[in-house]
């Protein structure tokens, strides 16, 4: 079961930040450990992903560590996506550009992996 609403957050909203953050995390969390059930199993890192829009002086490692999470998600799920590491997020127009490519990639690996 989806554990994650990737459209509901908005620009400039701390609360909203912290809420997307830790279902966002918790549905890597998953998908890593989707991957590792199968058979063969998958092994992925599960770097901690549930700060990223609250990061603060640390969000553009967190952004970085998140892309190459999404970039080994994608080989091993046949999934394409943007650069998602290039992004301002505090600037609105790229904020609600990579959030609508991100939601966009975190419904293909939530269908990828079966998880509807």
């Amino acid at each position: 079961m989806p554990q994650f609403q990737p459209d509901q957050c908005a620009f400039g909203d701390l609360a909203g930040y912290g809420a997307w953050d830790i279902s966002h995390g918790r549905e890597h969390i998953q998908f890593v450990q989707v991957l590792a059930a199968r058979s063969p199993p998958v092994s992925l890192p599960d770097p901690d992903l549930l700060a990223l829009l609250t990061a603060g002086g640390a969000r553009a490692s967190q952004v970085q560590s998140h892309y190459t999470q999404h970039q080994l998600l994608r080989q091993a799920l046949g999934v394409e996506g943007v650069d998602l590491s290039q992004v301002n997020l505090d600037d609105a127009g790229d904020f609600y550009t990579w959030l609508g490519y991100h939601a966009a990639e975190h419904q293909q690996l939530r269908a990828a992996l079966g998880i509807v």
